[in-house]
Parts: C-alpha cells; structure tokens; sequence
C-alpha cells in the first residue's frame, strides 16, 4: 500500500499533460487539450484533458479520469503501478507498505522475473553474438524473419551442448533451484542439473506489461517436440498466457481488434508485413482466460482458422469457449493447406486483411456447423436445440442470449419457451431467488434521469449549490438509486475537505465512476456561473415534484387496499396524506411559474 502522502506528493507534482503526450498527440484548444482517443478509433478529437483540473475524459466511448486511471487503462496496470509509473517519471520514490509476507513475494516475483531477463539475454547472445547461432540464424532466414523482427521480438538460441546454461547461471551467481521453479532446468539429484531446452531457436513470452514470463523452443532441424514450453510456473499460464501481445496491444487499440492465430512465427510474420495486432496461444486451443485478456484490449476478436475440416471444426468449438469469455467473438478461414505465416509470405498484407475483413460472427458459423452435422431432419433439428440448449447456459449476457435464442428459434422453427431454460449467470441472474433480494433497478433512461445529471454536473461546478444540495436535507428521498451514490460521494468529500477537487476525488472511485465524474466536470465548465444556481433551483424543484408524484401514487396504491379490506381509518389516513402531498406539488408548480414570470 503506498502511503496517502505520497500519492498526494505525486498527484501534486505530475502535469496530466505532460504524462498523456508521452502516448498520444494533444493540442490546446481554449483552456482545455484536445487529441485522438487512444481507447476507440475515431477521426474527430473526443478526447478532452483538464491540466486545470486533472482529469480527462472521452465524449466519444465515455474513458476518464485522473493521469492515474489513463495508465491504469492504457498499460493495464493496478492503482499503485500507476502511482509509481508517474512517480518514476516525475524522479520520485515510490515505497511500498507491504505486509511481511506479501513483501516476501512480491520480492521472489521479481527475482524470478530478473532470471528470466537474464536469461533472454543469455539466449538472445547466443543468436546473434556466437558461432553456435549460426544455424539458428539460417533456419529465421529460411522462414522470412529479417533481422530487425528478431531482434524486436528479442530472439534467442539454446545451444546444442545442454550444459551452457548451467554455466551462464554458476558465473551468474544465480539460484539453481530458482531456475528449476521457472523451468529452465531439471534436478537430477546429487547437485546434477540438466537443461530443458537446447538446440533449439528461443522465443521470449512477455506478459502485456512487458515482463518475461516463459520461453518457447523450435527445434533447429528434426526431432521432437518440434515446440517446446515452459512448464507452469509461478510466473506462467500456458492457458492465459499470449505471445506477442506485449507487441500487439498499441496495435489493437488503433484497429480496435485483435487477430488471434497458433504460432510463434505466425504473429512475427504478421508483424513483419505490418498486420501488428496479432497474438499466438502458444499452439494451444483459444480458452476462456485468453477471451478474457484479450477483451480487456478491444471486443473485437477475430480467430484465424486453417480452411481445413480440422480448422472448421475447431472454429466452431471456440464459440463455447468465447461465450465462457464473455464475448461472441468472429472467425475468419485462411484457404486449405495454408497457415498465416506461409499465405502473408505468399499473398501479402492485402490478401490476409481481405479474409479478416470477411470474419464472420462465431454465433452464426456455429448454427451453420450443427446443421451441417446433424441435417435438417426432424430428429437432426430436436438434437441441434438439445446442444443449443446446452450451450446457452454458458451466456453469461442476459441479452445475448436473447440474440441467439432467437436466431435459432429462426433456423429451428420452434417455440422460444423450449430453449429458454433456466441459464445461469443469464437468466437466473436476471431473477431474484425465492425470498430474496429482488434485482436492482435498471438504470434510467437520459430524459428520467437528465434533472440529477445536471445537478451532479452544477455541484461539481459550483461549493453554492453543494450548499443547496445539503439544505435539502435528506437527499436520498429525491434521487434515484443510480445516482445517490454519486450525490453523497460529493457531499461526503466537501464535508471533509471543503471543497471537491477533481484528481483526488476521482482517484476514491471506481475507474468507472471517476470516467463519469471527469466528463461532468468538464460540462460543467460550460454553464456560466450566474446561470448556475437558476438552474440547480430548477432541477431541486423538478425532483421535489417527482418525489410528490411518486408518494401520490404510492399513497393511491395504499388507499385501494384500505378500500379492498373495508379499513376506512387507515383510508382516511392515507387520503389526508395524498390530499398534503397533491397541495405540496401545486405549491411547487405555482413557485416555478412565478419564478419564470419574474425572469421575463
């Protein structure tokens, strides 16, 4: 945990200007910087920095926030990696409070993390700084990967002797046993070790921070297994690990997508002709994990198959996987006998982006396959809506699974309720349990919701109409729940400093809430201040006589059950507050009409 004062120290010290323009183009434009947003393709600059106030926000697809929350979304990191990136930036020292234990691992992560650097350097020497390399050299030739691809992708070699690592770790000075717990090496026993990978061309596996978490190995000539990967490790999921992603993710933010192919050589052959945003899954099949990760960068995944039955099949397997994932996900086939790295030699950039502009959805190709499989039969038909059924129940997105349940309800022609079995995680999280808490109420559309919107908007404007907003009193019975939080979130951080003040406010909430704030604070910029308590007023009666219509009608409902069971006391109760309710609005109504005669 890093102490508040330093956070503070850093906030202080750091221009959001500065640390953005290290990763996009900004120009000023008033009193505000305008540029691209990095988070979704656009033409016309959305995206809006505050140096005055900290913060950012897109009015295109909705980022925001303080410097903090841009590198927490465009690096990916945590709330204290980004602290301490903008930190180092700025020459401060960011330390840590760490409990015994979680400092004690977090120190054997990087240790192990700083072995596999070294020994990516070791291997990369090996490739390009010894006579050992040569063949390893010859063979990238062979396949088409120039040198300045190599060294992007920090190539390596393993030499054939199996005992060079071993020596580069003993002058080192560098744990065997830690290298055994990252894979590198086998214990034999008697203080004997044998290397796992050797003659071998090495391929570094970053994670997307940059960081070495594995390696895989092509043999050099014949033998087997042609590929070989690190063993899991404390650093290292083979199945939510991928290659070339650490490459690929500045890539994927500009094309808002992501090309998900096998193999190592395949994502640097990609690379090579320009098609960078692309990531392998070490020769592995695509899992949920890798949607996941993935999803994190851009929603449109695309997954490269071969044309072949092999390929057909496997496409139509990854659908489940994708809707484990949370997302629909698209596939696109290469022809029959080609893989990516052989076809973009062969036919270009062009020719590869065509098939991936062709990318059908995986929803689609996937009730094309079972038709395919089973017929059109009467019996083929019931076993296509058996494992339809199946499938569903893996939708995790309520209205997803209303997509396809009607696409195959159009394909299958029969009834909905057949396949609308109970789903979980759509259906089930849609309704509440027997005697439990009922689901939470949808948000509000614009037009219900835009009174609160403009006040948030006005109290982050202006301390007066905090003030307002606390002279009402109990707030909560005039907002709605989506945005009560809010409300009181500000009520709460003027209480305690006085005042609200953009980094260090959005920085207490969640990357979506901060996202929010910073775009009404910059709307807010553009309410004239003498117009401002005029229209808080505005909004404070619009709720107020919302408030009254819905205890109006509660009070209605309450009146026909006293009538129901001939309970004329509680009637007469209930009629005496409807009757007090209906004066209070009229009231209301009469001071706004008064208010806008007085203005004219």
């Amino acid at each position: 945990m890093i102490p508040e004062a330093k956070i503070i120290e850093i906030r202080d010290r750091a221009s959001i200007v500065e640390v953005l323009s290290d990763h996009l183009t900004l120009r000023k434009v008033g009193r505000n910087y305008l540029g691209l947003c990095p988070f979704h393709s656009e033409k016309t600059p959305s995206f809006t920095v505050s140096e005055e106030k900290g913060i950012f926000h897109c009015f295109g697809c909705g980022a925001g926030g303080s410097v903090f929350h841009f590198l927490m979304q465009y690096d990916h990191l945590s709330f204290p990696e980004a602290v301490e990136r903008v930190g180092k930036r700025y020459g401060i020292v960011v330390e840590q409070r760490r409990q015994p234990r979680d400092g004690r691992e977090a120190e054997q992560r990087e240790s192990l993390f700083r072995i596999n650097e070294k020994v990516s350097a070791y291997f990369h020497e090996n490739l390009f700084g010894r006579a050992g390399g040569k063949g390893a050299l010859e063979y990238l030739k062979a396949r088409g990967v120039d040198e300045k691809a190599a060294r992007r992708f920090y190539l390596g070699y393993a030499p054939q002797g199996g005992q060079g690592l071993v020596e580069y770790l003993k002058r080192e000075g560098i744990s065997f046993k830690d290298a055994v717990r990252l894979g590198l090496l086998s214990d034999r026993g008697a203080e004997r070790y044998g290397e796992k990978f050797f003659g071998r061309l090495m391929f570094p596996i970053a994670e997307p921070g940059g960081k070495i978490v594995g390696f895989g190995g092509r043999v050099i000539g014949e033998g087997l297994p042609k590929y070989l990967n690190s063993t899991e490790t404390p650093l290292f999921r083979k199945g939510a690990t991928l290659y070339g992603l650490f490459h690929a993710k500045e890539a994927i933010r500009q094309q808002d997508r992501v090309v998900v192919v096998e193999g190592y050589l395949d994502v640097i052959a990609l690379w090579q002709f320009g098609v960078a945003y692309t990531a392998a899954t070490l020769g592995t099949a695509l899992t949920p994990d890798h949607v996941r990760i993935l999803g994190r960068y851009t929603k449109n995944i695309i997954a490269l198959f071969d044309g072949d039955e092999a390929g057909r099949k496997a496409a139509a397997r990854s659908f489940e996987i994708f809707l484990e994932g949370g997302l629909l996900g698209r596939a696109a086939f290469l022809p029959k006998g080609e893989d990516p790295d052989t076809f973009i030699h062969s036919q270009g950039k062009d020719a590869l982006e065509a098939i991936i502009d062709r990318a059908i959805p995986l929803a689609d190709y996937y009730l094309t396959w079972l038709e395919e499989r089973f017929g059109r039969s009467l019996e083929a038909k019931s076993q296509i809506a058996q494992e339809v059924k199946r499938v569903l129940a893996k939708v995790r997105n309520a209205f997803e699974a209303d997509l396809l349940i009607r696409r195959a309800v159009d394909m299958l022609g029969i009834r909905e309720s057949l396949l609308r079995a109970p789903m979980p995680g759509a259906g089930a999280a849609q309704r509440a349990p027997a005697g439990g808490t009922p689901p939470k109420e949808a948000p509000l559309t614009a037009r219900e919701d835009m009174a609160e919107r403009s006040l948030v908007c006005l109290m982050l404007r202006s301390p007066t109409i905090i003030q307002q907003v606390m002279q009402e009193g109990e707030f909560e019975r005039l907002v709605s729940p989506a945005w009560c939080e809010m409300v009181g979130a500000i009520l709460a951080e003027w209480k305690e400093y006085g005042e609200v003040e953009a980094t260090r406010f959005s920085q207490r909430l969640s990357s979506e809430r901060a996202a929010e704030i910073a775009g009404l604070m910059l709307e807010g910029e553009k309410i004239a201040e003498e117009d401002g308590e005029r229209m808080a007023a505005d909004c404070l009666s619009h709720l107020r006589r919302r408030h009254l219509r819905d205890l109006q009608r509660q009070l209605r409902q309450a009146i026909r059950r006293a009538e129901e069971v001939k309970d004329e006391k509680t009637k007469r109760e209930r009629m005496l507050e409807w009757q007090e309710a209906v004066r209070r609005e009229r009231q209301l109504l009469r001071q706004r009409h008064a208010a806008k005669t007085d203005i004219r």
